[in-house]
């Protein structure tokens, strides 16, 4: 037996309506954290992010940035990024950002280079 999820029109099947729902509220959140940098002043080629649910419906996320070396020394600020992300990605999404995380790009590097072999 199934139970039917009012939110979803007839003849659709509500799992698949879900899925819409989620990948719309990941969109928004993308287009939020973007704006946010950009606001800090983050240059989009100094970083790269990725969000990561919480959830399985997809209302509950971490945002994961990584910084490129020149942006670390750089006068971007990245202290009002989390409170900026969280406000617009409640009002424009309805999503809950538990907290923005950063990282150095070479961080990142040594995290996906293969370890040496000892000789």
């Amino acid at each position: 037996m199934t139970v039917l999820d009012k939110s979803a029109p007839a003849g659709l099947d509500p799992a698949a309506v879900r899925k819409v729902e989620r990948a719309d509220r990941r969109a928004q959140l993308f287009a939020v954290v973007r704006e946010a940098m950009a606001q800090c002043g983050f240059p989009a080629e100094g970083y790269r992010f990725k969000v990561v649910a919480l959830d399985a419906d997809g209302w509950r996320y971490l945002v994961l940035v990584d910084l490129a070396p020149a942006l670390e020394a750089s006068e971007a600020d990245p202290g009002p990024v989390q409170g900026l992300v969280a406000v617009a990605a409640k009002m424009r999404a309805g999503v809950v950002v538990e907290g923005v995380y950063w990282r150095p790009a070479a961080a990142e590097a040594e995290a996906a280079a293969p370890p040496a072999a000892a000789g």
